[in-house]
This record gives C-alpha cells, structure tokens and sequence, in this order.
C-alpha cells in the first residue's frame, strides 16, 4: 500500500502523460505559402515575343508624288468637237466659219487664240497642235501647268500666260519667232529656257519666283522688260542690251542700279 502521499503525485504525471499523447495525434498546421515574386525571371524557352517595331508611316509634309501621265491617243477624224461653247465661239471667229463643221483644215487658219473668257485647266494635247498658223496666244488665269501642246506652234509671235501655274518653260525654247512674253503672277523661277529666243523684244516677268536675269543677257533685241515686285538683286547681265528703252522695277531690290547699265535712252520706272 503506497503512503497517501505518493498516490496524487501519481494521478498528476498520468495526466501529463495522457496531455502529450493526445498533442503528437493533431496535424500540424501547413508552412505559409511562399509569395510570388513581383517580376518573375522566365526561362530561355519561355521569353516574352519582342513587340515588333511599327512600320513608320510617311510624314504628313512629305509631298505626295506626281501622278505619271497617261498616254494621250488623239483621234484622226477630221472633224473637231469642242465640249466648251467659248472655246468654239472663239476659233470660229478666227476661222471666219460661225456655221457647219468645224474641220482640222479650220483650225490650220486661226491667226489668233484669244482664250481669257474661256475656263481651262489643261491645254488639250490633241488640240491645241492642230492651230498650226497661229500667231497669238492669250490663255486665260487659272490652273493651266502645262504648255507641252504649244512647242510644236514655232509660228507663235505673241504668248501670254500671266497669271497661270506653269512653272517650267523648257516647251516654249524652240518658238523662235516669239516677240512678245507675259509670264507675269506665275511661278517661274528659271529663265533659262528662253536664252535662245533671240527675237524676243518685249517680256514681262512681274511677280514671279525668278532671281536671275543671267538668260536674258544674249537677247540683244530686249525693248522692254518689266520685272516689278520681283526678288531680282542684280542687273549687271541687261549691260549689253543696248536696245532696251523701257525697264519697269517697281517694288524690286534693284532700285538705283538702273544708272550703271550705261544704256543710252533707258527710261526707268521705279514705280
């Protein structure tokens, strides 16, 4: 029989026992999930596809190119219709026919196309070849660029296109009978073509884009040239056309040079 004493001592560490057995049995509670990581590194095989560079797209001030020029096939018939009553009325005037058809022969007779009432944009290539004894040419302001249709007119004394778009006048380099120009209000910029017009006596070049008189320097037959409101700075290339009477600088920046020209009878206007 165990003292008294010794029995509660007993029952105490059976009860701890008993505590501990049953604490091994419960699950321990899962590790805390690792966070991912803000920027994942992938692998080689896994690598994000580059975002392909966009293909650059042309600059809006980037001119667009000049549409190419069809090929013009003009009719043999020898009868000539006019879509623009103007322009009829005006050839036949000149062809002295106000009634019938008008025929290809018809036109070969016209001395004078006084055009300004009428409304062109282009000059008809097929057209304008057939005024074969024409000896003035006045075409009216507006949209007109090309004048290819008239270097085959060598009969031409008198052209005006003042006013118009035509920049380029390499067309009218082989019209050697040319007397009379008026490329005024248009922007033309190069002279050059008309260098070999040596028959030329009056021009008009007011309000242009030209800068240099260079080409105008073997015209010995120059009466008159009018370059008012121009960006003309030199002179110097008028010094040997001694036939110039009239030279009209008004609102250009060659004001006084006039005097060392030396040209004998030289009436300048400044105005």
């Amino acid at each position: 029989m165990l003292p008294r004493t010794i029995a509660p001592l007993a029952g105490i560490a059976l009860s701890i026992a008993l505590t501990s057995l049953v604490g091994c049995d419960e699950k321990k509670p899962d590790a805390a999930p690792t966070k991912p990581s803000a920027a994942p590194v992938a692998s080689a095989a896994q690598a994000p596809t580059p975002t392909p560079t966009p293909t650059p797209t042309p600059s809006a001030a980037e001119p667009a190119p000049p549409p190419k020029k069809k090929d013009v096939v003009c009719s043999k018939d020898a009868t000539i219709t006019f879509t623009d009553p103007k322009f009829e009325d005006a050839v036949r005037s000149q062809a002295q026919k106000q009634e019938g058809t008008l025929t290809r022969a018809d036109l070969g007779k016209v001395k004078t196309l006084k055009l300004t009432e009428v409304k062109l944009d282009e000059l008809d290539p097929c057209l304008f070849p057939l005024f074969t004894s024409v000896k003035g040419v006045y075409l009216p302001p507006g949209k007109i660029e090309d004048l290819s249709p008239l270097k085959t007119l060598t009969t031409i004394e008198s052209l005006r296109i003042a006013a118009t778009q035509v920049k380029d006048l390499t067309p009218l380099a082989g019209l050697a009978k040319l007397d009379r120009l008026d490329i005024g209000r248009t922007p033309v910029k190069d002279l050059t073509p008309l260098s070999g017009l040596t028959n030329l006596t009056e021009l008009q070049i007011d309000e242009t884009e030209v800068t240099d008189l260079t080409p105008l320097s073997k015209l010995k037959k120059l009466e008159m040239l009018q370059m008012k409101r121009t960006r003309i700075t030199d002179l110097s290339p008028l010094k040997e056309l001694k036939s110039l009477k009239s030279l009209h600088i008004g609102g250009s920046a060659v004001s006084g040079q006039a005097v060392i020209l030396g040209i004998p009878g030289l009436k300048v206007n400044d105005e």
